[in-house]
């Protein structure tokens, strides 16, 4: 493939990339606590990441995360806790940008 075509098949991905984290910023009004994950990945997607897991006496506990964009340049993540398959907390934790500092 030629050094061209290489190049317009990376920006195509990462323009579609792009085009998921911002999707996901438009797409959390429709989250609700009590979702199945089922039910919050059919509105979110499949772009999440697995971040965590365990299995207690008061049941299985999963968390996953999924990346976001915005017009505001604005970049983070948001993580969603699920207890036996039903959600039952989600924040958004933003990245922080290199020029600041976080502040004890």
């Amino acid at each position: 493939m030629r050094p061209t075509k290489w190049i317009s098949v990376l920006l195509t991905v990462l323009m579609l990339a792009s085009c998921a984290s911002y999707r996901i910023e438009n797409q959390m009004h429709k989250i609700e606590l009590g979702m199945s994950k089922k039910k919050v990945v059919s509105v979110l997607g499949k772009n999440y990441d697995t971040v965590g897991a365990s299995v207690t006496p008061d049941g299985s506990f999963e968390r996953i995360s999924y990346p976001f964009a915005n017009i505001l340049n604005e970049e983070g993540y948001y993580i969603l806790s699920f207890k036996d398959n039903v959600l039952v907390e989600w924040f958004k934790e933003k990245k922080l940008n290199r020029n600041h500092y976080h502040e004890h």
